[in-house]
């Protein structure tokens, strides 16, 4: 055998190893020519990088796909191969990246030697993934999607950044939550992964995935400069939106599919009998005595600062209240800041143990009764599920959610508006459900028109959802139009009526500085970090309205209280218009300012990755310090404790810990009215009205990721989403119904 037999002989033999040696040399010099060229027209260093490992990168795609490893598909299976070597490159890059950050910083050598010998080790290991799972002649059922993607999604959940880079301070539950989260990432993208998908929740995923981008950004620095701020930074967000995209795309096709498809089983043990036979007094006597040990345990009741000043409303005494209002009538204490009937009612019970000499008792009163509304409601609830159909074993769950998620028995036992007003708002979802569904008697409509009145009279924003709601029956109910028509004009001449009577009795309403927290909390951004560009002029425009001096100090990115409470009371409708000529002038100017602005004091209500006044668990001082002897049992602070911790744990738990998350509801809405499109059910969306008003409202309001803002549709979730399931899968629903 000749010597260029022998070479033939050994190319061939090792004709893969040798042309992906060659293929790699060749993208390389491509690589850096592209670059020069690129740079020589563009002039900038990270465009020019990008598009130079784009052209490379595809070519060298084409080249190892046909040339090297000679790929043929062989089935009918769609050739993913373009989507898994590219998300093998961001990894690559992403991988070496990191790697030669962090080894440079710890041992005393160049960052390029390191990078040579991590990127060597990468290119070996790049050949058999290519070799076995890309572009495997074999064609084996085999997707290395579903390999990789688990990992680049779990980077993606789990990578921090900072303003500098990339941060490796991870606490332990993070360690923890990573351990159990990327077995369960391998478990939806290899057993669940399908290829069947449906367009509007692929949509709804890149929606998802962009709020995840921008709310870590804003999350960290309230503002999207993580997203672009550097080289790397722009590295780490291809990276997330992948990664984020599949996870969601999977996971809300998987989810709907078993909405859908879905084989709903029911269970015959004796629990199931007992709740099906006492539905509403088996919920009622479970939750009543969970709910009552929190009560001991926290007797009389927890409050926050807006009770407390309601109390004092009621008793006679000054508040800040009064401070942002000009008075109708000095004598006269009460205001419409929070719902005048809730005051009433939670002060003349704490009045009433003044007068005995045990406040404690009164308040204790207040507790005992709301605690005793909220578990029949949700009793009712289950109830009406279990009429409606909904098989025992998932009321159960229902049931066990009410118990164990800790904002259900600690706001029952919170004396905050919130508490009442979610639990009529749940009655106002239910009556909703109803009157889509069936037709109502003279009866029904009494009921169905009390409950409204309840939803506006225990929030002062309460007419804004149900007029963001009921009207749209009218497009479902057409039948009886004049019906809704009637009654949404009673509710309007209701909400009118009341306005008024509260007039008549000089009770003053709340701040018009209340629904300026956007505008207001933009003026402060923008004379924070823009100082300079304030003139004389506009300085005194503000300062009429805003107190200009201090306005840059009182700033908090996600809480506009400090701001506005400093809002001049007697300001005259000219010198507020003089204000806003201002802000439009300053918008101008600086618009990505009140962009930022706007979105870090709203943003948690859209990322499910983030938590901040959660529950209240702990004594409220202000109470004590006006001389009134309101305290927890002193020897029961040790089971305090207990509950305090749990319910910190519990917003650290992976997946659960969802259902304590402002932004998750908002998502899961969002996800529940694609659902209800893709399964030609848009009548229910009506349902999903009164959470999307709840959103708006949120938005304009002061503080961001409040929970209390969000309780009314966290707790309605829990009855619509059955009721979803009721109608689009019959597997849901008992036989018997």
């Amino acid at each position: 055998m000749s010597t260029m037999e022998k070479i033939k002989e050994l190319f061939n033999k090792y004709y893969t190893y040798i042309t992906y040696i060659f293929s790699a040399g060749f993208s390389f010099v491509l690589d850096l020519v592209l670059f020069s060229v690129f740079l020589w027209f563009i002039d900038d260093i990270i465009i020019s990088s990008y598009l130079a490992r784009a052209i490379s990168s595809f070519i060298n795609y084409l080249v190892n796909k046909y040339k090297v490893f000679k790929y043929e598909k062989k089935t009918d299976k769609k050739d993913n191969t373009v989507f898994e070597y590219f998300g093998l490159v961001i990894i690559n890059v992403t991988v070496s990246a990191v790697l030669v950050d962090a080894i440079s910083a710890v041992l005393p050598i160049y960052a390029t030697i390191i990078k040579g010998v991590i990127d060597i080790v990468i290119f070996v290991i790049n050949f058999f993934i290519q070799k076995l799972f890309i572009f495997n002649k074999d064609n084996r059922n085999t997707s290395f999607l579903k390999y990789i993607l688990p990992l680049v999604s779990f980077v993606a959940i789990f990578i921090k950044l900072s303003d500098t880079g990339i941060s490796f301070d991870y606490e332990i539950y993070e360690i923890i939550s990573m351990i159990i989260v990327l077995p369960l990432l391998y478990y939806l993208y290899i057993k669940v992964f399908k290829s069947d998908n449906y367009k509007a929740l692929n949509i709804l995923s890149l929606v998802f995935t962009v709020l995840m981008i921008l709310g870590a950004s804003y999350d960290t620095n309230y503002t999207p400069e993580l997203v672009y701020n550097s080289n790397i930074h722009l590295l780490v967000t291809l990276i997330k939106f992948i990664g984020f995209y599949f996870l969601f795309k999977n996971l809300l096709n998987s989810i709907y599919r078993y909405f859908k498809d879905g084989k709903f089983k029911d269970s015959g043990n004796k629990l199931s009998e007992t709740f099906s036979n006492h539905p509403f007094i088996f919920s009622f006597t479970v939750m009543f005595i969970v709910y009552g040990i929190y009560l001991i345990i926290f007797y009389p009741g927890v409050i926050n600062y807006d009770n407390a000043n309601q109390i004092k409303e009621v008793l006679g005494m000054h508040t800040r209240y009064l401070d942002s209002i000009v008075v109708i009538n000095d004598n006269i204490t009460l205001t419409n800041f929070n719902p005048i009937l809730h005051t009433l009612l939670l002060g003349n019970l704490f009045k009433l143990g003044v007068n005995i000499g045990n406040v404690n008792f009164g308040l204790f009163l207040y507790t005992f009764l709301q605690m005793v509304v909220v578990v029949a409601v949700l009793s009712y609830s289950l109830k009406f599920l279990y009429k409606e159909g909904v098989k025992s074993k998932y009321l159960l769950w229902i049931l066990l959610a009410y118990i164990i998620t800790p904002y259900f028995p600690l706001y029952a036992i919170t004396c905050v508006k919130d508490t009442l007003f979610t639990m009529f708002v749940l009655l106002y979802v239910i009556k909703l459900y109803q009157f889509i569904k069936y037709d109502f008697n003279f009866k029904d409509y009494v009921l169905f028109m009390i409950t409204i009145l309840l939803v506006i009279l225990f929030r002062n924003n309460g007419i804004y959802l149900i007029m963001l709601s009921l009207p749209f029956t009218l497009i479902v109910k057409k039948g009886i139009r004049k019906n809704i028509i009637l009654l949404c004009i009673l509710v309007l001449l209701f909400n009118y009526g009341y306005g008024k009577t509260l007039e008549y009795l000089e009770i003053p309403n709340t701040s018009i500085r209340e629904m300026l927290s956007i505008p207001f909390q933009q003026t402060a951004r923008y004379v924070k970090y823009h100082e300079s560009d304030v003139t004389d002029e506009e300085k005194d425009a503000i300062d009429t309205i805003l107190t200009y001096d201090t306005l840059a100090d009182r700033y908090n990115p996600i809480l506009s209280d400090k701001v506005k409470n400093e809002y001049n009371k007697y300001a005259t409708n000219e010198e507020l218009m003089d204000y806003f000529k201002v802000w439009f002038e300053m918008l101008w100017k600086h618009p990505m300012t009140y962009v930022n602005a706007t979105v870090s004091n709203v943003y948690g209500y859209f990322y499910p990755a983030t938590y901040r006044w959660y529950v209240y668990n702990t004594l409220n001082e202000k109470l004590p310090e006006a001389g009134f002897d309101y305290h927890f049992i002193d020897f029961l602070e040790p089971l305090r404790g207990i509950i305090q911790g749990y319910s910190e744990v519990f917003k650290y738990v992976p997946v659960v810990q969802l259902s304590v998350n402002c932004g998750f509801y908002t998502w899961s809405y969002l996800f529940l009215m694609v659902v209800l499109i893709l399964q030609k059910k848009q009548r229910y969306i009506i349902l999903l009205a009164p959470a999307f008003s709840l959103v708006l409202m949120n938005v304009a309001g002061p503080a961001n990721t409040y929970f209390r803002y969000v309780l009314p549709y966290a707790v309605a979730l829990f009855i619509i989403v059955p009721l979803i399931i009721l109608e689009i899968n019959k597997n849901f629903r008992r036989k018997d119904a």
